[in-house]
């Protein structure tokens, strides 16, 4: 005998393809549980042992003092590839777009002076944006740079064109590598702001410095994506089975 489907689970299930069939978008609230249940005809406690399976997949998540919203999609990086994460989620096929938030010359701070060569405490530009993916934040991203590259990149439209393709095509800099650093970290409120997330949130920091061909720092770049919308990939090659360790060959039980 088929044995019965737990209504909670076909609940999660119609959720979960009103969010896949685009019915129910990224960033879209689910606060109103009470209307919810009704209109699936169970108890608010049914309704949220559905929400707490969706939760558990990453279709849904719940901001402490925001409510309850359906996710953005979580994003792979491969971390091995020399490619920006705004670069990454072209290359999967999202729509990214770029919201320009300022530009400005200011003092910067140990990390930033140490990756670019520069003398403690030396002005930088220092160049904000948001990434967006339908219309929705996935990453903040800083890029720092001396004086001498920053202010012409200020004079480019970088919502439109890719800083990388301005110091190559405007400047004449060539990015042929980079170091990259990826941390754990929780949300400052002016980062969580910006991404639409409560401050203390998980999230990621990215730390990257890019290098010209001469082995120079060129561009420093540090960038925050919210726990929920980011997983590091690597794809990973194993040598030939190693031989065995020495003193081990030919060894037999006493």
């Amino acid at each position: 005998m088929k044995a019965r489907v737990p209504r909670y689970h076909r609940i999660a299930e119609s959720l979960r393809d009103r969010i896949r069939e685009g019915h129910l978008t990224p960033g879209t609230r689910l606060d109103n549980q009470r209307a919810l249940a009704r209109s699936f005809g169970v108890t608010l406690m049914t309704l949220r042992q559905a929400l707490e399976l969706l939760e558990r997949e990453n279709l849904i998540a719940r901001r402490h003092g925001l409510g309850t919203f359906v996710a953005a999609p979580s994003i792979d990086y491969d971390i091995l590839q020399l490619r920006r994460f705004a670069g990454e989620l072209s290359a999967q096929g999202e729509h990214v777009t770029t919201r320009m938030l300022g530009s400005r010359l200011a003092p910067a701070d140990r990390r930033v002076t140490d990756a670019l060569a520069l003398r403690p405490r030396g002005r930088v530009v220092v160049i904000e944006r948001l990434r967006l993916v339908d219309g929705h934040p996935m990453s903040l991203q800083r890029s720092f740079l001396a004086p001498a590259l920053g202010e012409p990149v200020m004079e480019a439209d970088l919502a439109v064109t890719p800083l990388i393709q301005v110091l190559e095509f405007k400047l004449g800099v060539v990015v042929v590598r980079a170091r990259e650093a990826v941390s754990a970290v929780r949300l400052a409120p002016r980062e969580a702001r910006e991404l639409a997330c409560a401050p203390g949130a998980a999230a990621f920091e990215s730390e990257r410095v890019s290098f010209d061909a001469a082995g120079q720092p060129v561009v420093f770049d540090r960038v925050f994506i919210p726990g929920d919308r980011f997983r590091i990939t690597r794809d990973l090659h194993y040598d030939s089975v190693p031989s065995e360790p020495e003193g081990v060959r030919g060894a037999t039980t006493s």
